[in-house]
């Protein structure tokens, strides 16, 4: 691929991430930048971490630093850290991490170095306050950002997105800001010093969480800020499970399903009948919930996943499948937009480009090995 048209082609970017800013910088490698992993003697932690023996490590640390390279030098040595200021002063954009090569400390030596780059610092909590070495985990981050209180059902304890969701969240937000003042650097040649605090990053990721709090006083809560009708929830059904959402003031779902259920005979159509289902106040209650619930899954339970699909969206009923990863994999949808590329040995398939443009601005290469561009 020409790099004519990816827009940071002849961008240097000197990667001192590990976990909360290392997909953000993978975002700028596939689109063109030349992003060098800065790595000890013995690796980034994400290296030894990753690749330990445990399920889906090697995979994650193969998905987060694809498209890098890998240049190990000693900074407690004069040679390494002379070869890191020659990068330094050559680079536009430097990303660090707590628990890197390099602390906050160095930031002044680096601004010192090259003062028009764009310096960023991701950490748990911040720089400075009384949280910025504490220890932190994808769990604490959750919890202390608020995600986690939004998250569940409404009467039962918060829970924890799954797949490291507070780092993809740093990072998602650490790439727009490194991107904005990279643009600005350019544009008036001035560098830039960014503080990123993952815990913010997800408090300002919560909907409209914050707003009510600060118009209304008001803590939001994982139920929603609207009235649950008595459908909206996972039903199983004979190959696994699917959602629904069919409350009566949704268009013509609701009289869809029952038709739906009449055509088929089925015994649910006689019991959502009764008029009391047309009843918002109703179907907001537990009750309504508790009795709703083992009424439609006997209905569902008759079908599999892409029956019960097909039938929804031909007769516009709200509903979708609950896809498990290998029916992600599998997904018709993903398969003909060839979403999933081959990388690395075995013929492993990733997440492609989480965008499509006219032209072809994004490629991909497998992570680097320790060390495996240093001259």
């Amino acid at each position: 691929m020409t790099d004519q048209f990816r827009p940071y082609s002849g961008i240097r970017i000197l990667d001192m991430t590990h976990d909360l800013g290392r997909y953000a910088t993978r975002l700028f490698a596939d689109l063109g930048a030349e992003v060098i992993r800065i790595e000890p003697p013995g690796g980034l932690p994400d290296r030894v971490r990753d690749t330990a023996a445990r399920p889906g490590g090697a995979e994650a640390f193969a998905f987060f630093n694809a498209s890098k390279q890998s240049l190990v030098l000693d900074l407690a040595g004069n040679e390494g850290r002379a070869r890191l200021a020659d990068l330094a002063r050559e680079a536009q954009i430097v990303v660090m991490e707590r628990g890197g090569p390099l602390g906050a400390a160095e930031i002044p030596w680096l601004r010192e170095l090259n003062p028009t780059s764009v310096i960023a610092f991701v950490s748990p909590y911040g720089l400075g306050g009384p949280l910025e070495d504490a220890p932190a985990s994808d769990l604490t981050l959750q919890a202390a950002g608020g995600i986690a209180w939004m998250t569940g059902r409404g009467d039962e304890p918060p829970l924890r997105l799954p797949g490291g969701q507070s780092a993809m969240v740093c990072s998602v937000y650490a790439g727009a800001v490194i991107a904005v003042s990279l643009m600005d650097a350019e544009t008036r040649g001035r560098g830039h010093i960014i503080d990123i605090s993952a815990q913010e990053c997800i408090a300002h990721s919560l909907q409209n969480a914050l707003q009510v709090w600060d118009l209304e006083r008001r803590v939001s809560h994982r139920a929603g800020e609207g009235t649950r009708d008595a459908s909206e929830n996972i039903y199983a059904c004979r190959d696994g499970h699917v959602f629904l959402a069919s409350p009566p003031t949704t268009g013509v779902s609701w009289k869809s399903l029952l038709a739906w259920m009449g055509e088929v005979e089925h015994p649910s159509f006689d019991l959502f009948s009764d008029e009391k289902w047309l009843s918002r106040p109703y179907r907001s209650t537990p009750e309504a919930r508790a009795e709703f619930h083992p009424i439609f899954e006997a209905f569902t339970q008759g079908f599999t996943r892409k029956e019960l699909v097909d039938n929804a969206l031909k007769r516009r009923i709200v509903m979708a499948p609950v896809a498990r990863l290998r029916d992600v994999l599998d997904d018709e949808q993903l398969v003909w937009r060839d979403y999933f590329v081959p990388m690395g040995e075995g013929g492993a398939r990733f997440p492609g480009a989480p965008y499509k443009l006219s032209e072809p601005v994004w490629s991909v290469s497998p992570a680097p090995a320790l060390g495996q561009h240093t001259i």
